[in-house]
């Protein structure tokens, strides 16, 4: 298998459907959502402006990464064994908490990618904004591709116009 541009354009067309898009337009909303939400809360405990609730076991801390961790390990388990109908709302539950999961899992990449104990690496904001413009690319390619196939033909065509007319074709 060659994963040429034709196989991958080819293979991404099941992302045209609305249906698909939707889902990563949840997928999408709910890792913003949550990793907004887990930076807040964060900065909130941190700030003692709220009071400290994360769970420590025998003095090491669990963090919120491990908790995005199972969430995808239980939902990637559950769409493969029960693999919801597409249009179903388990299919559209499924993706939101998807989404949380990656959004808990990426808010602390840097710490798993780096292995250190150090939340406020830059590595985790990379990952953040690297997954949601992959995220915006999923979602706009159809219009992306439509657009680059008019542009392209339009300038195939004024390009091919002008070499036929200097060489008398």
């Amino acid at each position: 298998m060659s994963f040429t541009k034709e196989f991958i354009m080819d293979n991404l067309d099941p992302i045209k459907s609305f249906s698909s898009r939707r889902l990563v337009a949840l997928i999408a909303f709910a890792f913003l959502l949550t990793f907004v939400a887990a930076r807040t809360v964060v900065y909130l405990v941190l700030g003692h402006l709220m009071p400290n609730f994360f769970l420590t076991v025998k003095g090491v801390h669990i963090h919120h990464f491990t908790y995005g961790v199972v969430i995808l390990v239980v939902i990637g388990f559950y769409l493969l064994i029960f693999r919801p109908q597409s249009e179903t709302r388990a299919l559209r539950v499924s993706a939101l908490v998807y989404g949380a999961g990656l959004g808990l899992t990426f808010d602390e990449f840097g710490m798993w990618i780096m292995l250190q104990d150090d939340y406020w690496v830059r590595q985790s904001y990379d990952a953040v904004i690297i997954i949601t413009l992959l995220f915006l690319n999923i979602l706009l390619l159809p219009t992306i591709k439509g657009l680059l196939v008019k542009e392209v033909s339009w300038f195939w065509d004024k390009i091919g116009g002008a070499l036929r007319k200097k060489t008398g074709d």
